[in-house]
């Protein structure tokens, strides 16, 4: 004797997609916005044209110094002067390590126009401040 399943309706899976657009608006907002501010932090200069060198990994971002063309000294969006410099990155390298244990290295962008005399004073100013090296940011060369 066969037994009919009158009145039932097959059961389908209701799914609401509107957490998950949810989401996805907030991620594209966060990536804006980091994106934005990566923007306004990274001062325009003219970088010199060389090739630099070819580093198989990419190194942490550490500390970012802009020589600006008049020889002023700018991290983030504050000009600072040579002891200042001094004092944040002895801060910098008594906190600062990357995943396998190596101090990271500041980084200096120096604009093609800055006196070389005050681009060698932030060299000096780094060491004094314990820095064993310093990464010189260039433009690729457009030869």
């Amino acid at each position: 004797m066969k037994f009919s399943r009158q009145g039932t309706r097959p059961v389908g899976l209701l799914l609401d997609m509107t957490p998950m657009i949810d989401i996805v608006f907030l991620l594209l907002i966060f990536f804006l916005t980091t994106a934005q501010l990566a923007r306004e932090s990274r001062a325009e200069l003219d970088l010199p044209d060389e090739r630099g060198e070819q580093a198989s990994e990419v190194e942490r971002a550490g500390l970012i110094v802009n020589v600006l063309p008049d020889g002023s000294l700018q991290i983030g969006d504050r000009v600072v002067s040579l002891q200042e410099l001094e004092a944040i990155a002895i801060g910098q390298v008594l906190g600062s390590r990357d995943e396998k244990g190596r101090l990271v290295r500041p980084l200096v962008r120096a604009d093609r126009n800055a006196p070389a005399e005050r681009l060698n004073e932030v060299f000096n100013a780094l060491r004094r401040a314990g820095t064993g090296s310093v990464r010189l940011a260039t433009s690729p060369s457009r030869r």
